[in-house]
């Protein structure tokens, strides 16, 4: 397969920003959300390393499997957020290609490089066992924040192996198991430290995560016919930081970064009939334990500047149970179901995430022709882990100020979809979600440099003695508003495709759709791939997202700012550049085993922020050979 025909997947995955950028980049809504979806509510964000297609194990969250925790608990996002490498992980492999291993080399400026290897050592009707490796890393771009820094280099090196095996036992079911581990080794490279003495060379803070998963899942035997069918899934992922780095305004303090153990148990039952209809029970458990800094007050001794209270996050737990009646005939499929989630010591003390929550899972889905209608009507608890945090800013706090849940009570999308004909196809939607503590996030690094002084862009503040609370603000956002988008394909030869998505979102502080931390009013992406020759694909593609702003919380002067204390004032917005991509790339199939590629990303050589003090490298060229064996 070319590296750059894309499925409708890999098109979303695209969507945004090729993934030089850092930081996370959602996309408003889904649209290939119409038949058979099935799952619980999961916030439709596509972080940076979705974005980004270096070959990874695959993240799923556009559409969640029957049994929740399938997609989940595995080592998340391996892939660096450099370059937009054509999408060629080792789920994608075993699906489109027939041989039992692969091996993909990537490298160019700045030193981004990439290795991806898998190889199947069993795969046959009944088993499959196998093993896929991923390397990615940047070791040469130096960002200039600051005289003082002048010499740091952006550097940052994410190693992956995992070991996966499938058995189907005839009459019975089939039994799904897996094993990744991921570490990251890092450096905060947007650090520019600005109480710096003249003359003064520094050094970027440095970081190491470790993340490890585990799960096995059985599914019972399908019938040809109508018949109980159930499912049961464990799991456990361990996520942990090395160290807390704390601003110069602390002297420089590092305490013990956060660890997270997630234990997850999960299954379902249906009981179908002939006419189409059936009802199920959908469950799933989390259990979360926490380790790493016990209890910390952080003052460097100036009555001025504020005292900073960490403290470790308490062990709870959240079980959702889900009871749904579901009718399928042809190409209609209805499902009415409601969530109940019932919630253990989330949250903080004297601030507990309540007991019960409750939230509509209702979808509808109907095709005629060429026409397709969906409306889901959806909602629940979603867990702010350790884990999925740093999905949406891979240089996050390494640490929790809170466990409290994001609560859905309603997250409504409504689509058509035509076609295809002659080529072609249009997706709309609209959208709206109501959400509560929605977490405000992406401000750490601009903590560890000014502490809670304002920096630059965000203006001062209309009241004296008010500061900022940028990472360490827990009571995040209430949330309200729309969406609406739409998307095309055209392919009229084999040698051309085209693609566009467009999205639009009005944000103000609480009225808003939740689409990452940089809230984006615009979103919108086009692309045109062609093949002059069968053997060659060239791809040109323009990725946007703008009018961006970023909030944070101002405090009212308290000198003292403590996890378990903060008050609920009025936002601070920082207005983010908007983020123009244009990226060409080029691939050769010498053979159905062997190919090469080339590929310019960021011809504009813009180095916005994608983050507050996260700049993006600039043109970067990049190479490599794809071999299937």
């Amino acid at each position: 397969m070319s590296h750059h025909i894309l499925s409708p997947a890999d098109i979303l995955r695209r969507a945004l920003l090729p993934s030089l950028l850092l930081g996370s980049f959602p996309v408003a809504a889904q649209l290939h959300e119409q038949i058979n979806v099935e799952g619980k509510y999961v916030p439709e964000i596509i972080k940076a390393e979705k974005i980004n297609a270096f070959p990874k194990a695959l993240d799923l969250t556009l559409t969640t499997p029957s049994l929740p925790y399938e997609g989940e608990g595995v080592a998340a996002s391996f892939s660096p957020v450099l370059m937009p490498l054509p999408a060629t992980g080792w789920r994608a492999t075993r699906t489109v290609d027939h041989k039992r291993g692969y091996l993909e080399l990537g490298t160019g400026s700045w030193l981004n490089s990439t290795l991806s290897a898998g190889y199947r050592f069993v795969d046959n009707s009944s088993t499959l066992f196998g093993i896929r490796l991923q390397h990615n890393s940047t070791s040469l771009w130096k960002p200039e924040m600051s005289e003082a820094t002048a010499d740091v280099k952006q550097w940052r090196y994410d190693e992956s192996v995992g070991l996966y095996a499938s058995h189907v036992f005839r009459g019975a079911g089939r039994l799904d198991a897996a094993i990744d581990y991921h570490v990251g080794v890092f450096n905060y490279y947007g650090w520019l430290n600005p109480s710096a003495l003249p003359g003064e060379k520094l050094n970027a803070p440095t970081q190491t995560l470790n993340d490890v998963s585990a799960k096995v899942d059985w599914r019972s035997r399908l019938s040809p016919e109508p018949s109980f069918s159930y499912a049961l899934s464990a799991g456990v992922r361990h996520f942990a930081f090395r160290a807390l780095p704390i601003p110069s305004l602390w002297n420089g303090t590092e305490g013990k970064g956060a660890r997270e153990t997630d234990v997850k148990l999960a299954g379902t039952v249906r009981m179908p009939w002939d006419n189409g209809s059936s009802i199920g029970l959908d469950a799933k458990f989390d259990l979360l334990l926490y380790g790493g800094q016990e209890s910390t007050l952080l003052y460097d001794g100036n009555p001025t500047n504020p005292s900073v209270s960490l403290v470790r996050p308490n062990k709870y737990a959240l079980l959702t149970l889900t009871p749904y009646y579901r009718f399928t005939r042809g190409l209609l499929d209805i499902k009415l179901g409601a969530d109940v989630d019932i919630a253990v010591r989330a949250g903080e003390p004297g601030s507990r995430y309540s007991l019960f929550h409750f939230a509509p899972e209702v979808r509808f889905a109907m095709q005629t022709g060429q026409t397709g209608v969906f409306l889901n009507v959806l909602g629940g608890t979603t867990l702010n882990t350790l884990a999925v945090l740093h999905e949406r800013d891979y240089y996050m706090m390494p640490t929790l100020l809170s466990t409290r849940p994001t609560y859905t009570p309603l997250d409504a999308t409504f689509g058509v979809n035509l076609g295809p004909f002659s080529g072609f196809s249009l997706g709309v939607y609209g959208a709206f979600r109501v959400s509560r503590n929605v977490p405000l996030g992406g401000w750490y690094t601009a903590w560890m440099d000014y502490g809670t002084n304002p920096i630059p862009g965000m203006g001062d503040l209309s009241k004296p003695g008010e500061r900022l609370l940028y990472s360490l603000d827990k009571d995040g956002i209430n949330m309200h508003g729309f969406s609406v988008g739409a998307r095309m394909e055209y392919t009229p030869l084999r040698i051309l495709s085209l693609q566009a998505n467009a999205s639009y979102q009005p944000q103000n502080g609480e009225k808003g759709y939740f689409n990452g931390y940089d809230r984006p009013r615009v979103t919108a992406d086009a692309h045109v791939s062609v093949s002059p020759v069968a053997s060659l694909r060239l791809s040109l593609g323009y990725d946007y997202r703008g009018v961006r702003n970023i909030y944070t919380r101002a405090d009212g002067g308290v000198p003292t700012v403590s996890i378990n204390g903060g008050g609920k004032s009025r936002f601070m917005e920082m207005r983010l550049p908007d983020l123009c991509l244009l990226n060409f790339g080029a691939n050769w199939d010498f053979n159905p085993n062997f190919s090469v590629w080339v590929q310019a990303d960021n011809i504009l050589n813009r180095h916005d922020d994608v983050l507050p003090l996260q700049p993006a490298q600039g043109l970067t060229l990049t190479a490599g050979v794809k071999l299937l064996f």
